[in-house]
């Protein structure tokens, strides 16, 4: 993009609510469920049928309010927003227009290795639309999804580039899978997002004409589609030519953004007090007792502090299944502890088609195993057979051991002694060290080990092959 223009973003998250039940009505909450089967007659609005808050839902608008620093609603009410669309088939959709659970908030992101904060105006509970299916001149209507519960999140326009968009996307959407809020999954539809795009001459504090591009579900879209629109609106300045407010939608074919209807500054949606649902009057105890988990920045300046790299982070913070388990590792040494995560547990279950949660070999059975390597008890190379015997078997980690004799036994012949036999039987080995030292110590360190069948301290021999070749 041309330079001389700044683009200035402002972005709206749907974030569908992983409830057992729908907003308004019992019906099924689940995105597996056979098309149009998990429909209520509330959620479709029969005459006579009475909505009914989901509790769990306030709840869980109330942990991301707290998690985004946001001032918390005591009263939660709701407002009727009234539209035609074929895939609202009430006439209206029930949502906070006048009283959002949580207001002016904030969130920190990561762009280029720098932390940047990011205002947010609002947070507000509603119901999720039919899901529309098009295929080719026809469009087909899934109602399972009218009346899941929603959150939108709605930040202030301070986004000012493609990289800073897609940050904020991806902590909002880490921060749903740490309060355990929502599945957060962009290719399923609980989480999708509308981006707001205008572009200013650098220097001026301008709110130009801006376009809204309607939901975006992956972040390769989020980042096209800035670039393309951004430099779309530039090249309209630049020729004198003008252009209207109005929704967009993000052809994934020829990447392009296409325009689906103009949109005035206000849509009149003559907003009122939903009527049959009363208002409800949170306590500070109420709003006190929601406890929210430990959030993504918080989680991921904890492992810095314990030394762990940023890809070990990253993967952490993108699978909160893997970070609780590491976290209920409670050995003598975490980095050690994720370093062993990863490099054995992680690779076990994906050599063997298993998740985190279908391993036999829990928190506790690792802890145990990593101190036992922490204090020279049992060497590291043993510790991938005993998870798969943990695995296959309800034995116990120290009847394992003991079985495969795996516990380190002092042994009479001095190490030296060893090093000094290997390197009489290979004289150029030596020199190996000066050229590729790992190689040599690795060759060293398994003839060392054949030797004593295993039952040398590794830790001990690579002390003493780094002390004499290093």
């Amino acid at each position: 993009m041309n330079n001389d223009w700044d683009i200035v973003i402002g972005i709206e998250i749907h974030l569908e609510l992983n409830t057992r039940t729908k907003m308004f009505s019992p019906a099924s909450n689940n995105y597996e469920d056979k098309v149009n089967e998990s429909v209520s007659n509330i959620d479709l609005a029969y005459p006579g049928s009475l909505p009914l808050v989901n509790s769990q839902a306030i709840i869980k608008g109330i942990k991301l309010a707290k998690a985004l620093n946001m001032s918390i609603d005591k009263l939660v009410r709701f407002d009727r927003k009234n539209y035609f669309y074929p895939d609202l088939t009430k006439g209206f959709q029930i949502t906070q227009q006048f009283n959002p659970i949580g207001k002016e908030g904030k969130i920190k992101v990561k762009v280029d290795n720098e932390w940047k904060e990011i205002s947010i105006e609002r947070i507000h509970l509603e119901e999720d639309t039919a899901k529309s299916l098009h295929e080719g001149s026809e469009t087909f209507l899934n109602y399972n999804r009218a009346g899941v519960p929603l959150i939108e999140i709605v930040s202030r326009p301070v986004i000012h580039s493609a990289k800073e968009a897609i940050a904020y996307v991806e902590a909002i959407r880490q921060t749903a899978l740490a309060l355990n809020i929502s599945d957060a999954k962009m290719n399923e539809g609980s989480l999708r997002t509308d981006v707001n795009i205008s572009v200013r001459k650098k220097g001026t504090n301008d709110l130009n004409t801006r376009v809204e591009i309607k939901n975006l579900n992956s972040f390769s879209n989020i980042e096209k589609a800035i670039e393309y629109e951004a430099n779309y609106q530039v090249n309209k300045y630049l020729n004198n030519e003008s252009f209207v407010q109005e929704t967009k939608r993000f052809d994934e074919q020829k990447n392009i953004t296409v325009s689906m209807r103009s949109k005035s500054d206000a849509i009149d949606y003559k907003y009122f007090p939903e009527p049959n649902l009363p208002y409800i009057q949170l306590s500070d105890a109420d709003i006190e007792a929601v406890e929210i988990e430990e959030i993504p920045y918080d989680k991921e300046m904890r492992y810095i502090s314990h030394g762990l790299n940023q890809v070990q982070i990253s993967q952490l913070l993108n699978n909160f299944e893997y970070a609780n388990y590491l976290d209920k590792i409670n050995s003598k040494d975490f980095k050690k502890s994720a370093n062993i995560f990863f490099s054995d547990i992680v690779s076990y279950i994906n050599q063997n088609n298993k998740t985190i949660n279908e391993l036999k070999f829990s928190p506790s059975d690792a802890q145990q195993v990593i101190n036992y390597i922490i204090d020279s008890k049992i060497n590291k190379s043993d510790f991938k057979l005993i998870i798969q015997l943990k695995d296959n078997s309800n034995k116990d980690i120290d009847e394992i051991i003991k079985e495969e004799d795996l516990f380190i036994k002092e042994i009479s012949i001095s190490l030296d002694d060893v090093i000094d036999e290997i390197l009489k039987e290979n004289p150029d080995l030596e020199n190996e060290f000066s050229k590729n030292y790992q190689r040599a110590s690795k060759f060293l360190l398994g003839q060392a080990m054949k030797k004593t069948m295993g039952k040398a301290n590794a830790a001990e021999l690579n002390k003493k092959i780094s002390e004499r070749f290093q």
